[in-house]
């Protein structure tokens, strides 16, 4: 009798690739720990890069949102963004107008001062300009202008006056999460 043509003792080309993809069995449980432990560095690894580009994006997100609001900067053109290539130190951008340099905080926190330190310059700038351009409208959208400014700073009296209030209200209770803290590490 003659043999069936076909492959039936072999494996089939996918079932080779599903076979190398496919998790593989071991005989003891130790055999399979180093395969774990290069697992969960890989995906620790990702995780903190998608976490530095992350914040890299949020931080220069509100570095042009700020410049924008400054008008230091002009706003963004509508091509997508392209990829910068990843340098080993950050680059110096020129200040425009007589500026600071732009320093390019590595981490939230350092934002969180950059802002703190620059937030005011940056406000008095916008002032300026919104005065600016006041003065170069006609007298009766100044008056309005002037009008609304009042009307919204009368509705937001109360809502300021809340979160005065709250901030001293939870200063004792922070104060006193601090000491716990600096007497549990000491």
């Amino acid at each position: 009798m003659a043999k069936a043509g076909g492959k039936r003792g072999h494996k089939t080309k996918a079932e080779d690739v599903l076979a190398r993809k496919a998790t593989q069995h071991h005989d003891f449980v130790g055999q399979a720990e180093g395969e774990r432990e290069q697992s969960r560095k890989a995906e620790q690894q990702r995780i903190r890069r998608d976490q530095q580009q992350l914040e890299k994006e949020v931080v220069q997100e509100m570095a042009t949102e700020l410049e924008q609001m400054a008008g230091v900067a002009e706003p963004p053109r509508a091509q997508p963004p392209r990829p910068e290539p990843v340098r080993s130190e950050p680059r110096r951008e020129e200040a425009p107008r007589g500026a600071p340099p732009f320093e390019m905080p590595r981490n939230i926190r350092e934002g969180i001062d950059l802002l703190r330190q620059r937030g005011p310059e940056v406000l008095e700038a916008l002032r300026a300009k919104a005065e600016q351009r006041l003065g170069q409208m006609p007298a009766p959208v100044r008056g309005a202008v002037h009008l609304t400014e009042r009307a919204v700073g009368l509705a937001l009296r109360p809502v300021r006056a809340g979160v005065s209030f709250m901030g001293r209200v939870l200063e004792t209770p922070a104060a006193l999460v601090r000491i716990l803290l600096a007497r549990r590490t000491a």
